[in-house]
């Protein structure tokens, strides 16, 4: 009886996993049938009338010449998250090697703005402060993208690259007029590029750039060349020095980013709490907790309010760039699926990595020489959710300090290390080396 019971939980369980799990599927990137409809309608409807138009201009007035010669403006439309936007920093590396007289501009949102102020690649900066991403911008940003299109208009930009893919993103480099517009067909809105390459699901998003950039003859002879790297400014560094200086780090710290941007990837308060004690006490280790202002609360949960020697908070006292200089100094770094963790591998630091379930780290993990990817194996992962529906939320709970523990420990010794793949119990710790 007993058994028999246990395979119908078992039963349960699995098409419960199956339901969670979500898959893109056909032609298109989204994992959510509504959006996959509606952009085969759009595309439809957009590609007859763009092949009706082309049919007209050929019985007058002047035709469209394509776009030849080096670029003079090359405009990278980056509105999303800061993860994607540091992923992106590679590519703007082999664009600036390729075309070194070239204005190589990016239209992004504000929270990404210091970011790529700090790339010396990058010659100007268009900020959108209205736009899906933005929390302001969740009824106004349509109309954001056709007052968008219209004042970058003025920039004459002769190549435009869309690296999310996006229906909106498209029509931006539409709008504005770019002759030559490179971007993934998958998103929707295909009509209205010009160059589109095959989209590969599950690609990792470095190779995808790759692959963008090979439409325009970019090529390297090394994937590592198109991985996210950045280096702080100097004066971002010089005001790291002296925050360690004034608060008193002695000796080597690990810096844990304790937020993770949604629920679903956020790892328990009691996890992070008994991880700190393991480092500060059983490996004598100082630690920072980093993170956006409105993660204090979070390391204020963590810490209990009390104040612990060996940790020091930092949440809410850096940008993104002294963010970056801080990684720089430190032994290793830990946090969630998150922009911060590609920070920390950019600047060529060891990081370890907590996956969710919500995505697959093939796909996202950050990119860099030592880059450790812990997670739990579930079976309704990927579920590209905001919240687990789950109560257990098994990605994360199940995924225990002392196996993090371990990984710092390795990170901290990664000259010893031979880059295998262990596995520990169901935990699968993915270590990359070169």
């Amino acid at each position: 009886m007993f058994m028999k019971t246990q395979a119908t939980d078992d039963r349960v369980d699995a098409e419960t996993a199956a339901r969670l799990r979500r898959r893109p599927l056909g032609r298109y990137r989204y994992v959510r049938l509504r959006w996959r409809v509606l952009f085969a309608v759009i595309d439809f409807v957009g590609t007859v009338v763009f092949r009706l138009g082309r049919w007209l201009r050929r019985w007058g007035g002047p035709r469209e010449t394509a776009a030849t010669g080096d670029p003079r403006v090359i405009l990278i439309v980056q509105l999303d998250h800061l993860g994607d936007a540091i992923l992106s920093t590679g590519m703007i590396a082999m664009l600036r090697r390729r075309w070194p007289d070239a204005s190589i501009e990016v239209l992004t949102g504000e929270w990404n703005q210091q970011l790529f102020s700090a790339i010396d690649a990058v010659d100007r900066v268009h900020v959108s402060r209205l736009n899906r991403f933005s929390r302001a911008g969740r009824f106004g940003w349509p109309a954001a993208v056709f007052w968008w299109g219209w004042r970058l208009r003025r920039r004459r930009a002769d190549l435009g690259i869309d690296v999310r893919g996006e229906f909106p993103l498209a029509l931006i480099l539409w709008l504005c007029g770019a002759r030559r517009r490179l971007g993934w067909a998958a998103g929707g809105g295909g009509f209205l590029l010009t160059d589109s390459p095959a989209f590969v699901p599950n690609r990792p998003e470095t190779e995808s750039r790759r692959a963008l950039l090979a439409e325009l003859g970019v090529v390297a002879s090394r994937p590592e060349e198109f991985w996210p790297v950045l280096r702080p400014t100097e004066a971002a560094r010089r005001r790291i020095r002296h925050q360690i200086t004034r608060q008193g780090l002695r000796g080597p710290f690990v810096a844990l980013h304790v937020s993770a941007g949604t629920a679903a990837k956020q790892w328990p308060t009691e996890h992070w709490r008994e991880l700190i004690g393991r480092l500060i006490v059983g490996k004598g280790l100082e630690v920072v907790l980093v993170g956006s202002g409105a993660d204090r609360i979070i390391a204020q949960s963590i810490l209990a309010g009390k104040d612990w020697p060996g940790v020091f908070d930092w949440t809410g006292r850096c940008d993104v760039v002294e963010l970056g200089a801080l990684f720089e100094r430190a032994g290793a770094a830990v946090g969630a699926d998150s922009g911060p963790t590609h920070l920390a591998a950019a600047v060529g630091r060891p990081v370890v990595v907590l996956f969710s379930g919500t995505n697959r780290p093939e796909q996202w993990q950050p990119q860099g020489a030592n880059v450790a990817v812990l997670r739990r194996p579930v079976a309704c992962s990927p579920c590209h959710r905001d919240r687990c529906p789950r109560a257990d939320h098994p990605c994360m709970r199940e995924l225990g300090p002392e196996q993090v523990e371990r990984a710092v420990e390795r990170a901290l010794k990664i000259d010893e290390m031979d880059g295998s793949v262990l596995q520990e119990s169901e935990t699968v710790l993915l270590c990359k080396k070169l």
